[in-house]
């Protein structure tokens, strides 16, 4: 029963944190933001942002040929109905030909 508690307790201490508090190094934004991704290839490329419960609430960049190295995007912080996100977690997946290449992380606040 121990080894089960610990192994449990990482995710105890985030479902009990909620999206809103995280003792992890997240890059903190409080308005729209610039990020860079680097591809190793050309491909198809999506841009999905999901939030801390790993929901699709934007999607930035759906099926477009790009080529390999860095590139840059923007997040302003809105979902697909144009509001602004409540304070929490977020996570900007990368995918390259249906591959998810990077998961960058963001802690917004106001």
């Amino acid at each position: 029963m121990g080894k089960l508690l610990l192994f449990l307790m990482p995710a105890l201490l985030l479902i009990s944190a909620g999206c809103n508090d995280s003792t992890y190094p997240f890059e903190q934004v409080t308005e729209e933001f610039t990020f860079t991704y680097d591809l190793p290839n050309e491909g198809v490329v999506d841009l999905i942002v999901l939030n801390c419960y790993m929901n699709n609430i934007r999607t930035l960049l759906a099926d477009t040929a790009q080529s390999s190295g860095s590139h840059t995007s923007s997040w302003d912080l809105l979902d697909s109905s144009a509001i602004r996100v409540p304070d929490g977690l977020y996570y900007i997946r990368i995918i390259l030909d249906e591959d998810v290449i990077e998961t960058q992380m963001y802690e917004v606040y106001q």
